[in-house]
């Protein structure tokens, strides 16, 4: 019954949390596109975080390359109101890594993160950040903590991320 509960509320509030974005800022994007697969399963709609509620309470912006730490984040973003920790997705760090955004807690549905893109340029990984803000729009009263998690191409660049505010426009 627990699991039925949690997983209607993650569906209430990832149906509710979003609908039209618009930038309140744009980001000229330059240098060579670098592809990236968010982790977590394919939904159709706009690109919407990995999960609305985890157990990282604090903003966050981490590039993990190994299998240890992979292993400490999983387990902080599942610590909470979660009955067991789902297995943790194989990522071969040899070839790969991962990127994990988190946005904080919030006090609403309405808030979200995603990665948006990444690219190399002037020898360094930018990754493009995009933080929502719906606090304006019906949204679902309960404590969410946004998280965003992707996998690409293993480099040693060193990593920056461009972050860009998004009001969502509520009709």
């Amino acid at each position: 019954m627990k699991r039925v509960l949690l997983g209607l509320i993650l569906f209430l509030i990832t149906f509710c949390g979003y609908s039209v974005l618009r930038a309140t800022q744009e980001v000229a994007y330059q240098g060579t596109p670098v592809p990236i697969t968010q982790l977590g399963p394919k939904r159709s709609g706009p690109r919407v975080s990995f999960m609305d509620i985890s157990g990282i309470g604090k903003p966050l912006r981490l590039v993990i390359r190994d299998l240890d730490s992979w292993r400490d984040v999983w387990k902080r973003i599942h610590h909470g109101p979660y009955p067991e920790l789902p297995p943790l997705p194989e990522i071969d760090f040899s070839r790969e890594m991962v990127i994990v955004v988190a946005l904080g807690g919030r006090p609403s549905s309405g808030y979200g993160i995603i990665i948006d893109r990444a690219y190399e340029r002037d020898d360094q990984l930018e990754v493009v950040v995009r933080s929502i803000d719906g606090k304006g729009c019906t949204a679902l009263t309960v404590i969410t903590a946004p998280v965003d998690i992707v996998r690409l191409a293993k480099t040693e660049r060193a990593v920056v991320f461009k972050e860009i505010e998004v009001v969502r426009e509520c009709k």
